[in-house]
C-alpha cells in the first residue's frame, strides 16, 4: 500500500510540474510577443533602427522549475543594447559609453499584470 501511495504522489507531482511549466510558458509567450512588438515599432529609448537579429534571437527556455526569456544567436549584442557599453575604436577605449536602450525589462513591466494573471490561474 505504501508503494502505491508513493507512486501516486510521484504522478501528482509530475502533473503539477507539467501544469506549472505550461503556465510559465504562456507567460513567457506574452513577454516575447511584447518584445517583438517593441522591436517592430521602436519608440522611447530604443534606437529608431533595430536590426532583425534582435528579433530573431528572442528565445525562451523551459526548465523544471523556471522559464527563462532571453536571447540567443544571432542576438549576442542584446545585453550591449539593453545596458549600454564602452565604445572601442581600433582596439582602444575612447573613454565614451554608448547609452543603454532598455527593452527587455520594459517589456516585462508593460505586461506585468497579464503575466501575474496567467501565473495565478488554476493548474487544472
Amino acid at each position: 500500500m505504501y508503494n502505491e501511495f508513493k507512486s501516486y504522489m510521484k504522478d501528482v507531482e509530475k502533473q503539477i510540474l507539467k501544469a506549472d511549466m505550461a503556465l510559465r510558458s504562456r507567460a513567457a509567450d506574452v513577454v516575447i510577443a511584447e518584445l517583438k512588438n517593441m522591436l517592430n515599432n521602436p519608440s522611447g529609448d530604443l534606437p529608431k533602427t533595430v536590426t532583425g537579429n534582435l528579433k530573431k534571437g528572442i528565445a525562451k527556455k523551459n526548465q523544471q522549475y523556471s522559464t527563462i526569456v532571453g536571447f540567443k544567436a544571432p542576438a549576442h549584442h542584446a545585453a550591449l543594447v539593453e545596458y549600454g557599453h564602452e565604445i572601442i575604436s581600433h582596439g582602444k577605449s575612447t573613454g565614451k559609453r554608448a547609452k543603454p536602450h532598455p527593452f527587455l525589462k520594459p517589456a516585462f513591466l508593460h505586461k506585468e499584470r497579464e503575466i501575474i494573471n496567467i501565473l495565478s490561474e488554476s493548474r487544472t
